[in-house]
């Protein structure tokens, strides 16, 4: 076993990016330790959104992705605002540590058009969730009430993956007011 001794002696003569790097992947597994809790494990994303990286897949214009509440046909829940460029998509990708031996892992989430836009009936926004590059899931829709999932997810075999919710605005972004509603990764340590 190593002692915190051991560990700080190791740490003296790193220079200060090596550092900042070790202060990261410590915060990391604090956070993964904390999320595992009585054999239930979670990945909150919205908690965890200053952690994540935001990418537009042309030009970012017109894209607007940020954490705050939004409203749903009247229904109010914590959400990923991801409105998509004027061309293109949009991509908030996060690297989420995973537990060793974690099974029975689901991805929920709920996906939603915001109150008070004008999107005509004939336009669909397509939302995706993308699994370290594999598409695992995917809808059209053009409602504004809320849509729950809980999808299965592949047997993660790696100690991190890349979970990317992606919206796309199908060639028109006017009024493309995409919500992704507390999106979790969830299972049992």
């Amino acid at each position: 076993m190593t002692t915190i001794a051991e560990i700080t002696a190791l740490l003296q003569d790193l220079s200060e990016a090596s550092l900042d790097e070790v202060r990261a992947l410590v915060e990391s597994l604090r956070r993964r330790e904390a999320n595992t809790r009585g054999g239930e494990w979670h990945f909150d994303f919205i908690a965890n959104f200053r952690d994540a990286s935001v990418a537009a897949t042309r030009d970012p214009a017109g894209m607007e992705v940020k954490v705050a509440e939004a409203t749903c046909a009247g229904v109010t829940r914590p959400a990923l605002w991801e409105h998509p460029p004027v061309s293109g998509s949009v991509s908030v990708s996060y690297l989420v540590p995973i537990p060793p031996g974690l099974r029975d892992v689901k991805l929920t989430f709920a996906v939603g058009i915001r109150d008070g836009a004008e999107l005509p009936r004939d336009r669909l926004i397509a939302f995706r969730v993308i699994v370290n590059g594999w598409k695992l899931w995917s809808t059209v829709k053009n409602a504004h009430t809320w849509e729950e999932h809980a999808v299965e997810m592949p047997q993660l075999e790696s100690n991190l993956a890349r979970i990317e919710f992606v919206t796309d605005g199908l060639g028109d972004n006017r009024w493309n007011w995409a919500v992704w509603g507390e999106p979790r990764l969830e299972g049992k340590a």
